[in-house]
């Protein structure tokens, strides 16, 4: 019982961390984004995408935050009150939030992936800005 204490005490810590961060990246995106550029990545759909996957990923970080937090009180509370009639835990449980906590690293991962071909994206944005600019100014000149 105590590793499974340990291990949840982990997933809150970690999750709790990434959860804010994450947060704070999609609002760092969304403020961003000019109407122009949201207009540029939505032709094909890449900015409906993008958002989807973040909001689908904070979703999950929120669901395992709050599943950990659940289990990290029981654990506990079984802990100290050493009555097996409290709290009989499963296995089930602690496997169900290994999976939850791999799958919200892995979007999380894949979603720093997402942040980057964002990035990207608003370079070639600007480039492509910058290239019409020019050509107004030259074809203004003439």
């Amino acid at each position: 019982m105590k590793f499974l204490l340990s291990f949840y005490n982990i997933a809150i810590s970690v999750l709790s961390i990434i959860f804010s961060l994450f947060f704070a990246a999609l609002a760092i995106i969304m403020s961003s984004s000019d109407n122009d550029f949201v207009s540029f990545l939505d032709e094909d759909g890449t900015f409906t995408y993008l958002m989807w996957t973040f909001k689908a990923v904070l979703i999950s970080l929120f669901i395992s935050l709050v599943y950990s937090i659940v289990l990290y009180t029981g654990t506990s509370y079984y802990i100290e009150t050493k009555d097996p009639q409290i709290w009989l835990q499963h296995k089930s449980l602690f496997i169900s939030l290994v999976l939850l906590f791999t799958y919200c690293m892995i979007a999380t991962g894949l979603s720093v992936k997402h942040t980057i071909k964002f990035s990207e994206y608003r370079s070639t944005f600007l480039r492509i800005k910058r290239k019409e600019e020019q050509a107004k100014k030259t074809t203004q000149n003439n």
